[in-house]
């Protein structure tokens, strides 16, 4: 194993840092925090702002779906951030509107997704998707697919990535606009429906499968075109888990959506030398000799409280061939322990991790409400200190 040469560490950018990482070197403690999985709610940010004192502002949502936000710089750097999230524009034909009715707040997302929010909730969550009536094949094939390739998603990106690349050291990743090819089947034909298709109505789940496979290549290849030599990492994802397991058998991962992952890595490898970082919680070891064989570089968000995900045994099985991005610190402790058990959970993970390089300290995804700022703190004050 290479030992750490700290005076050349200490003057080493964060891109140099989370590349490092990812290409299993020995080197300090890369962080990811503000990032599409690693930020907080909302109510969680603006506690943890109260709770360090630091200046009030405006907070700025990051994506409505989940209430997280774009954490301000001095958080950012207090808490080590070592990369910045990457946006494309929506289409031209959709405009973000939150319309109140009721005891609810709605939003339409541009696929025709309509989401909803209680007031004083703090998620939305699906309500309605346009394909939940579809009682056959040929009705779900008049769907129409937003444009992928639509001008307005790339309008400004090229100045944007070069102005961040010139003015920060951080690592920039794209994250993609949608969710993964199983999430998003279901988000356009409702999760029951779409479980039940997996069985009775296989030509639906594939067809949906295929379609949105299709979209994203286009989609990634369409944008990494413009910008693909200034990214560092591409997010794409799939969340195939539930606490105890996957969410459907390994066999049907390989007959459905396998094929459709390998393509969209294909599409972006084709354009571009990024990493790519896969997003999956739940219990997925299971999957992850697969999620290699289809060649993702990083594997985010290390649920270690899940089945069959401790961290020790994740590094040993698989840690010489996928960088894990996450598995910081245990919700249930951030959540419940003290500030002593959280800075005692947190070190055991980077210690079960970190050797061998091939791992960015991260929260197990987005940090909620219900836990204290302290303990957000603590956990991060604790990661930097490994700095």
């Amino acid at each position: 194993m290479d030992t750490i040469d700290y005076e050349k560490e200490i003057f080493m950018t964060s891109r140099e840092r989370i590349l490092n990482a990812i290409s299993h070197k020995e080197c300090l403690l890369a962080i990811d925090f503000g990032s599409l999985h690693s930020s907080l709610h909302i109510e969680a940010y603006e506690n943890v702002v109260k709770y360090l004192r630091l200046e009030a502002h405006e907070s700025r949502i990051q994506d409505w779906f989940q209430m997280i936000v774009f954490p301000c710089d001095e958080l950012l750097e207090r808490f080590g951030a070592d990369c910045i999230p990457i946006y494309t524009n929506p289409s031209k034909n959709w405009k973000f509107e939150i319309i109140n009715k009721g005891d609810f707040e709605y939003f339409t997302t541009e696929w025709g997704i309509l989401l909803r929010k209680p007031k004083g909730g703090y998620f939305f969550d699906l309500y309605s998707t346009p394909l939940q009536k579809a009682d056959s094949i040929e009705r779900v094939k008049e769907y129409k697919f937003p444009n992928p390739e639509d001008p307005s998603r790339i309008h400004g990106l090229r100045k944007m990535a070069m102005d961040l690349k010139k003015n920060t050291e951080k690592a920039l990743i794209l994250f993609c606009p949608t969710a993964g090819v199983f999430e998003h089947s279901y988000f356009l034909r409702g999760l029951t429906e779409l479980l039940m298709d997996l069985v009775i109505n296989p030509e639906i789940a594939d067809y949906l499968a295929g379609k949105i496979s299709e979209w994203q290549q286009a989609y990634f290849t369409y944008v990494l075109q413009e910008v693909g030599d200034l990214i560092d990492i591409v997010q794409i994802g799939d969340d195939l888990g539930t606490e105890n397991g996957l969410i459907f058998s390994i066999d049907m991962y390989k007959k459905y959506y396998k094929k459709r992952h390998q393509a969209i890595i294909d599409a972006i490898r084709r354009v571009s030398n990024a990493a790519i970082y896969f997003h999956s919680c739940g219990a997925i070891r299971e999957v992850i000799p697969e999620l290699i064989d289809v060649g993702i570089d990083i594997l985010n968000p290390v649920q270690v409280g899940a089945k069959g995900m401790d961290s020790s045994g994740l590094k040993r099985d698989f840690g010489n061939d996928i960088t894990f991005w996450g598995g910081g610190c245990d919700p249930n402790v951030l959540t419940s322990g003290s500030t002593d058990d959280v800075k005692t959970e947190v070190q055991m993970r980077i210690e079960h991790l970190s050797p061998g390089g091939g791992f960015v300290f991260a929260p197990i995804h987005n940090i909620q409400t219900n836990i204290p700022a302290e303990n957000i703190v603590t956990m991060f004050d604790t990661a930097f200190k490994y700095r």
